[in-house]
Order: C-alpha cells, then structure tokens, then sequence
C-alpha cells in the first residue's frame, strides 16, 4: 500500500472519530430535554384539584391541601424532569379546581372510597375509581391531551391511578403507603430527594403518565434493570430505552392530537 493512501485513510478515520465526538458532546449539551429526535415533545395536562368533597379518615381530616402555585412551580417542573430522558414535556394548560357533582349517597361513596384497601396479591380496590367517577364531572373535559385529578386520599396504601383509554390519571394527597399500619394518612410530599425512597407526589403523577403513555410495570419475576420509574422491585426514577422509545411514539400521536384539536379552535 502506498504510505499516502495509508494517511488518507487514518485521516478519515480521524475525521470520523472527531465528528462522531463532536455529535454526542452536543447531545449532552443539549441535556435530557432532547429525544431521539432532536426534538421536545410537547402533552397538554390538565390538573384537576379535587377540593370540595370532605374526606377524613380515624378522626382525621384529609383536605386537599395543594394549591395552584404547588402545581406549577413544583410538581410539574418535577416530573418534567423525570421524563426529560424521553424528550417529553408536559404542559400545564390549566390547574384548578375540579368540576364536582354531589349525589344523594356521597357520604356513601367518600366512605367507600377511604375504606378501599389492596387484596392479598396487592392489588388496589378498581372500585374506588368508579366511586370517584360518581362525584367528579368530566363533561367539559376536552379529547386532546391529559387530565389529572389530585385527590385527597385513595385508598389504604394506594398512591395513584391511571385510566389510559380516558387519558386520565389519578393522585393522592395524603397517603398511608409506607406508614406502619394502622397509622393514619400523612401529607405526600411534593418532591422527594434521590435517590427513591418513599416516592412523591410528582413521582406518582410521572409514573401513572407513564401508564397513559402505554408504559407497564416491569416482570418481577424477569426484571433485570433496577431504579424504574414504572416500578417493580426496587423501584426509582429511571426509564429503559425500550420504555422512551414506546412512551415517544404513544406522545407523539397525543402532541398530533393536541395540535389537530387547536386548529380547529
């Protein structure tokens, strides 16, 4: 081989390496905000604040104390950056309070509601939802992006839920998931440090997103990957690259619809 032919080829070789460099220093500059893509896929949500029924469990009252400003400057900020490894942002089209109906049988149904509790297998009481779909007026919802509904409490050791088909997901305010039991319901905190310990509120909110997004939780019994924001053992804040590239495909089609669903306006 001529020795020139040999430092051309070094040469490309070089001038590959170098691009090759150049490309994924720019993707970490660009940080987490940008998918595959090189885009940020934007989701309309909606927070609902589910403030007018009274809730109270053992002699404690369960008010929903979060307001406007917790949402917005905190919650949401949080749990777009959980899912900024996807690209994906959610917007905060609007937070405030929700469209309630009062039936005869509310006490009834707010009862039932506290009283839910998981089975043996640790499966959450489905029933507590249709009771909150009896006090909670979705009729002026609109058919683009999501909603979601904080409630004051859901339930014995149960934090959220996500309705996918509906596109609506639920969230609690108080929770008992980690207390010793029998102990009454604490305040959620909004955002918790990480590593995961005991979740957040915005954790919770991130992870039945991710369920609306097509996301399932792990196989324990294949789970080989740990830290996973959709759960399983040894739970946290991470998704696989199998989970952002389905969970992008599921968000741009919301974003399609969101878009679509404007211009008609």
């Amino acid at each position: 081989m001529h020795p020139r032919v040999g430092r051309t080829r070094d040469n490309t070789h070089g001038r590959i390496r170098l691009v090759q460099r150049c490309v994924i220093t720019l993707l970490l500059l660009a940080g987490p905000d940008v998918n595959a893509h090189g885009q940020t896929i934007d989701i309309p949500l909606r927070v609902h604040l589910v403030a007018g029924h009274t809730f109270s469990k053992q002699s404690r009252a369960l008010p929903l104390w979060l307001t406007e400003r917790d949402v917005r400057e905190v919650v949401v900020p949080a749990v777009n950056r959980i899912w900024a490894p996807a690209g994906i942002r959610f917007v905060a089209q609007s937070v405030g309070p929700a469209r309630l109906r009062s039936p005869a049988n509310t006490r009834e149904l707010i009862a039932a509601i506290v009283a839910s509790h998981r089975d043996h297998a640790g499966r959450s009481d489905p029933d507590r939802i249709d009771k909150l779909d009896a006090l909670i007026d979705y009729s002026a919802a609109p058919r683009d992006g999501i909603d979601a509904y904080i409630v004051p409490y859901l339930g014995e050791k149960s934090q959220g839920r996500a309705i996918r088909k509906q596109r609506r997901v639920f969230v609690t305010a108080w929770t008992d998931k980690y207390a010793a039991d029998g102990a009454p319901p604490v305040r959620f905190r909004l955002t918790e440090p990480r590593p995961f310990r005991h979740g957040s509120l915005a954790r919770t909110l991130a992870h039945e997103l991710g369920h609306v997004l097509r996301l399932r939780h792990p196989d324990k019994t294949k789970q080989k990957t740990f830290s996973r924001l959709m759960g399983a053992r040894k739970p946290g804040y991470g998704l696989t690259d199998h989970e952002i590239a389905r969970a992008t495909t599921s968000a741009r089609k919301l974003q399609t619809r969101a878009l679509a669903a404007g211009s008609r306006h």
